[in-house]
């Protein structure tokens, strides 16, 4: 129980420096309204999770989440509102004009049938903006299954007809390193809690570490180069190619 507490307790720190992923949670919001900020029209958002991005969408922009069923169960607050599997998605060719994959792409067993999927249901001229991570800990296992880099999201393009618009990395190198940094102490120190090892008690020297982590790698990363080698993740945009294709139509 002690574990499930330090966690519990850590989220009400999420927006401080005193939490091992401040690095993260401190440009989350501001990067979801510039995605947002894209957004017209009808959108698919594929692995909605608790609907993060929803607060932020222009008026008008009608909204469908959607999510595996099992996923929920992992303690999502949010509710979906079409439950089904990403890689067969339950909707009519040609009927979004944006889809959004944030985060789940790692997920999915079969990410290139995800993504034909996303082209599908997305009309001609519309986008798929997709959100993954290249330098961050395994997670939500047993189903994280691949990373990718900036010349293998590149690649879709190639195998799908659509165009890339626009691809940018986050988290400069010693964000990064400062990132994993913590969470690997964190992660330590929760098994030898869990474990009731002896190394426990190297906690509070842990949790005064991480605010000295996370402000000696921001200050250090405004001061050096950010040449996108040691990335966090990426953004990548797609366009539909002008063509109409043919597909299944389950609705």
């Amino acid at each position: 129980m002690i574990a499930p507490s330090i966690r519990n307790w850590f989220n009400i720190l999420k927006r401080t420096p005193l939490h091992p992923q401040w690095l993260i949670f401190k440009n989350s919001s501001a990067q979801k309204r510039q995605l947002a900020e894209k957004i017209q029209g009808r959108l698919l958002d594929i692995g909605c999770g608790n609907k993060p991005l929803s607060p932020f969408l222009n008026p008008g922009v009608e909204y469908i989440g959607l999510d595996y069923p099992p996923t929920v169960t992992k303690g999502y607050s949010g509710k979906a509102d079409v439950f089904g599997d990403g890689q067969h998605l339950p909707f009519k060719s040609n009927s979004f004009d944006y889809v959004t994959v944030l985060d789940v792409m790692e997920h999915l067993p079969w990410p290139e049938a995800a993504f034909s999927e996303m082209v599908r249901v997305v009309k001609p001229g519309g986008r798929i903006i997709t959100q993954t991570p290249f330098l961050y800990p395994l997670h939500d296992l047993p189903h994280d299954f691949q990373r990718w880099t900036h010349e293998g999201l590149m690649r879709f393009s190639e195998r799908h007809p659509v165009s890339l618009s626009v691809i940018t990395h986050h988290g400069k190198p010693l964000e990064t390193a400062a990132l994993l940094t913590n969470l690997a102490l964190a992660k330590g120190t929760l098994e030898s809690l869990q474990s009731k090892r002896l190394s426990s008690v190297l906690l509070p020297l842990v949790i005064l570490s991480f605010p000295i982590i996370n402000l000696s790698g921001w200050l250090l990363a405004k001061l050096l180069p950010d040449q996108g080698f040691m990335p966090l993740g990426y953004t990548a945009v797609f366009q539909k190619n002008q063509t109409q294709l043919i597909g299944p139509t389950d609705l």
